[in-house]
Order: structure tokens, then C-alpha cells, then sequence
């Protein structure tokens, strides 16, 4: 998804969740104009990806599995290409997400915990969960700071910008 940012694709967004099983998931979509990403309500409008680390490398659950960054992003640029959204500047939000890779070195993240506790409650604590590409750059991010319940910040940062 950062490939298709970086070719003026800004308006497609990505939520993600880690299921109970230790699955990631995702969905790529283009929101609606009136849909906010931290809206409680978000439809997530518009889907061009549904996938499931469950699925390996199968991504769109069509037999292909040689994807790359920039296969993917042809992929997805041509499945938003019928929203007039998705080619839209974000420029919050494709910022947001070119600090969130570099932060991972290319990792990933998830908003939301199939078997979570209070304390991982990501959305409704206004964060997003990291997951590091290696351990260097976890470490290279932890800070030590905590939130008002004494909860670590390490391995987090805030939701993306709304639109």
C-alpha cells in the first residue's frame, strides 16, 4: 500500500486486527468522504483486499502467491481506481503511514485484538499496536513512556489522521 501512496494514490487506507488464532488481518479500502478513520462507525467502504495471514502469500485468494510491493500496489490502484477517492491527497494520512514503516522497518501494525484485554484495547486508547520487521528497530523505538493507567506506550503509536 505505500508503493500506491507513493504514486499519488493517498486514499487508500488499510485496518487491521489480530485474531484470536495469531492471525493478522486486514483490509484495504477507499472510505467514503464522509467516513473519518477514527470514526467508531467506519464502514470501511469501498474494499479492494480482504485478507488473512492464514492465507500465506495467496493474497487475493486467486492461486497467485509471487506478489511484490509493486504488484500489489498495481493491484490495489487498479481496484480503487473506480472511487474518485482513492486518488485523492492524504497527505496526513500517507505521512502517518511512511512513519509507521519506518518506525518497523517495514513491519506492521494492528488497531484491534480478537483476545485482548483492557490494556489492548488499540482503537479506544487512540493507538495502533506495532509489529517490528526485527528486533533492532523495536528497541531502536522503545521509550519507557506510559499512559495515564500506567499502561506502556512501547510498540504504539497514535491512530491515523482523520481526513
Amino acid at each position: 500500500m505505500a508503493r500506491a501512496h507513493e504514486r499519488g494514490w493517498q486514499g487508500i487506507r488499510i485496518n487491521t486486527n489480530l485474531y484470536a488464532t495469531g492471525h493478522w488481518r486486514c483490509r484495504v479500502f477507499v472510505p467514503e468522504p464522509s467516513e473519518t478513520h477514527d470514526s467508531p462507525l467506519e464502514r470501511e467502504s469501498n474494499v479492494v483486499l480482504r485478507y488473512s495471514s492464514a492465507g500465506g502469500e495467496d493474497v487475493f485468494q486467486d492461486g497467485r502467491t509471487d506478489w511484490t510491493a509493486e504488484t500489489l500496489a498495481d493491484r490495489f490502484i487498479e481496484l480503487a481506481r473506480p472511487h474518485a477517492a482513492a486518488s485523492e491527497p492524504d497527505p496526513g494520512y500517507a505521512t502517518w503511514l511512511a512513519e509507521l514503516r519506518r518506525r518497523t522497518a517495514g513491519g506492521a501494525f494492528w488497531m484491534v485484538e480478537d483476545a485482548m484485554s483492557r490494556q489492548a484495547l488499540w482503537r479506544e486508547r487512540g493507538l495502533v499496536c506495532l509489529w517490528y520487521a526485527d528486533a533492532q528497530a523495536e528497541q531502536a523505538d522503545a521509550t519507557g513512556a506510559v499512559d495515564q493507567n500506567g499502561w506502556t506506550l512501547d510498540g504504539t503509536m497514535r491512530v491515523p489522521p482523520s481526513r
